[in-house]
């Protein structure tokens, strides 16, 4: 089933609006220009497809009456507030409380989940390289020290990766040096080692994986050892699943181990949920890494990100729903007699949660996601899943 969602009034496409059934946990979410596909199975065909974003009312029809493809029309919801929440507590009194009340709003037991996991390099507007893979994740026990365990089940990379153009000739030219050097030793020249692209590791799979605040570490704005560094204020009422939240805006006074950072936390105020975390801003390269730069003559700019971090309600309790981490740099290779390079990288990472299974079994240690080997050689796909059945982000 395919179709877009739209704002009702303006006519705008919605991104990343959630897509999922009724009384399945089952899901997917739209892509930038509100466009989605999802893969329903024949026996949750006789259920009713939900729509949710925030700030606007849910949206629901039987899938029996749809016609693809499906345009689904939000309205803003009318709970939406342009003034300043009027609370009893303070804006900080609503983070520590969404702290105290993590563990009552975080499902009870250990659950599993199956997410898509899509990572874009985009040099100067042009894709570069796309890695798409299917991970089913193990959570346990809220509070247990136990870490969350990931299963590669399904890895697709790119059918046409393309090249970096940016400092071209320098690589062609180290390249064809170092097969030089290994064919007057006698040696064989090692094509993967010097492939000619060059090696922009922003963390993979585990960097936006890593994001989850209800089973991985506490992010800086809900540390409370950080709250004196960070700056608290209310922005306005909005609402999700039909339930009325409260919009704490946050910003960092200085840097914070290498970031500084400013967003948004969606609080329910009914008990005190975090349902969504938007983030932005800076961060900075570490001091071992800038000298490697400068030898290179490499100047860089503007290094930002952004962050989303979305939960769904099923049954009462919070479980993930999305993670979206991209990262943007401005590269510069400085030439004393010919033109400088120029190259703006974005880096766009993506994992969506298509299911939930709430009786969760622990990934065995043999089969454990390594974020340190590569994605190729550690798939096991013991679940016999295919690409049709899993409900992608479309491009």
């Amino acid at each position: 089933m395919e179709g877009i969602i739209l704002a009702k009034e303006t006519r705008e496409p919605l991104s990343f609006a959630s897509i999922s059934l009724k009384n399945f946990a089952l899901g997917t979410i739209s892509n930038e220009q509100g466009k989605f596909d999802i893969y329903i199975p024949k026996s949750m065909r006789q259920d009713t497809l939900l729509v949710s974003y925030i700030g606007f009312n849910s949206y629901e029809i039987p899938l029996k009456n749809i016609q693809e493809p499906i345009s689904v029309p939000l309205e803003t919801a009318n709970n939406v507030l342009d003034e300043i929440v009027l609370s009893n507590l303070s804006p900080l009194e609503y983070i520590k409380m969404a702290v105290k009340y993590m563990e009552s709003n975080a499902p009870q037991t250990p659950f599993d989940t199956q997410a898509y996991y899509r990572e874009k390099f985009i040099e100067n507007g042009k894709i570069i390289d796309k890695n798409e893979a299917v991970f089913k994740t193990y959570y346990p026990s809220y509070g247990d020290s136990s870490k969350n365990q990931h299963q590669l089940v399904l890895f697709r990379p790119a059918e046409n990766r393309q090249q970096f153009q940016f400092m071209r000739e320098w690589i062609d030219e180290r390249a064809a040096k170092e097969k030089k050097k290994a064919d007057k030793k006698g040696e064989v020249y090692d094509e993967e080692k010097y492939d000619g692209n060059i090696d922009i590791d922003f963390g993979g799979p585990q960097s936006v994986i890593d994001l989850d605040i209800y089973h991985g570490d506490a992010a800086n704005y809900l540390n409370p050892k950080n709250y004196n560094k960070y700056e608290y204020s209310f922005g306005d009422e909005t609402s999700l699943y039909g339930e009325a939240l409260v919009t704490v805006i946050f910003k960092s006074k200085k840097s914070i181990e290498n970031i500084r950072d400013s967003g948004k936390i969606l609080i329910s105020k009914d008990n005190y949920a975090i349902a969504q975390v938007q983030t932005s801003g800076k961060f900075s390269l570490p001091f071992l890494v800038r000298p490697v730069f400068f030898a290179l003559g490499l100047k860089v700019e503007n290094p930002s990100f952004q962050t989303t971090i979305s939960y769904q309600k099923f049954q009462d309790y919070w479980y993930p729903k999305l993670f979206r981490w991209d990262a943007k740099v401005d590269l510069t290779k400085r030439h004393a007699f010919e033109e400088n390079e120029e190259a703006a990288i974005n880096i766009g990472q993506v994992f969506s949660v298509n299911t939930i299974q709430l009786k969760g079994n622990p990934v065995s240690s043999e089969k454990r996601f390594d974020p340190d080997k590569k994605l190729e050689e550690q798939v096991y796909n013991d679940l016999q899943l295919n690409w049709n059945q899993i409900n992608t982000v479309k491009d």
